[in-house]
C-alpha cells in the first residue's frame, strides 16, 4: 500500500494553533451541539489523535463528523473522515471526504496526497496520479507526492511502460528521463531520500513549459 500521510503528523503541527476557519457560531445550537461548537482546535485536534492511536477508526469517523457539522469549514474535519474512511476501506466515502477538504484548502498537498492514495485503492489510478500531480506541481520539493506518482506510475504500466516512457523523454530532453528515472525507479527502489532530493532539486530548475512536457508524455502514456 502507498505510504498515506499519517494524521498524526498532520494534526500535531496544528494542536497549539488557533482555528483554521472562522470562530464557530454557537447561536442556535442546543444541548451537546453547543457544547462541540465550542470545542477549541486544540480539543479537537488531540482527541482525533488519541483515535488514531488506538487505531480507532470507526470512532474517529463519527468525531470526524462531528467535528464538520459544527465547523463545516475546517479541511481538517474533513481530512480526519478521509483518514478514517480509507483505513475502513470506504474508499468512494473517503475520496468525497478528501474532495471536500481541496475544495475548502486547494493548497493542501497532504489532503492531494491521500486523495490519490483513495483513488488509486478505488482501482482508478489515472485519477490517482493527475491527484499527486496537482500536489507537486503546489509543492515541487513534496518529495512523497513525487514518489507516489512514480510509484503508482510503475504499479501501473509496469516496467515495460516506465521503459517506454523514459525512451520518449530520453528523445525528447535527456534531463528529464534522468529526473523520472530516479523518482520513478531509484527512490522507489531505495527510498534514498538523496536520490530524490537531487531529482527534486533539477525539477525546481525546470521551466513550467519543460514539467508540462514531461508531465504530458508521462500521462499520455498511462
Amino acid at each position: 500500500m502507498l505510504p498515506r500521510i499519517p494524521l498524526l503528523v498532520l494534526l500535531s503541527c496544528l494542536a497549539c494553533s488557533g482555528p483554521v476557519a472562522a470562530v464557530t457560531q454557537t447561536f442556535g445550537l442546543g444541548g451537546g451541539q453547543a457544547a462541540l461548537a465550542a470545542r477549541s482546535q486544540g480539543e479537537w485536534v488531540r482527541q482525533a489523535q488519541t483515535l488514531e492511536k488506538r487505531g480507532d477508526w470507526s470512532g474517529l469517523l463519527a468525531w470526524g463528523q462531528a467535528w464538520a457539522q459544527v465547523d463545516a469549514r475546517n479541511p481538517l474535519a474533513w481530512f480526519v473522515q478521509g483518514s478514517a474512511l480509507s483505513e475502513l476501506g470506504r474508499y468512494p466515502e473517503a475520496i468525497a471526504a478528501y474532495q471536500q477538504n481541496v475544495r475548502i484548502a486547494p493548497g493542501d498537498v497532504y489532503a492531494r496526497n491521500n486523495l490519490g492514495n483513495a483513488l488509486r485503492d478505488s482501482g482508478r489510478p489515472r485519477e490517482a496520479m493527475q491527484a499527486y500531480r496537482a500536489a507537486v506541481e503546489i509543492n515541487p520539493d513534496y518529495i512523497q507526492g513525487w514518489h507516489n506518482l512514480g510509484l503508482t506510475f510503475y504499479l501501473t504500466r509496469g516496467q515495460a511502460g516506465v521503459a517506454q516512457a523514459l525512451q520518449k523523454l530520453q528523445a525528447t530532453d535527456p534531463v528529464l528521463a534522468d529526473v523520472w528515472r530516479r523518482l520513478a525507479i531509484d527512490y522507489s527502489i531505495t527510498r534514498d531520500e538523496r536520490v530524490a532530493h537531487e531529482a527534486v532539486r533539477v525539477l525546481r530548475g525546470l521551466s513550467t513549459a519543460e514539467r508540462a512536457r514531461m508531465f504530458g508524455i508521462l500521462f499520455a502514456e498511462s
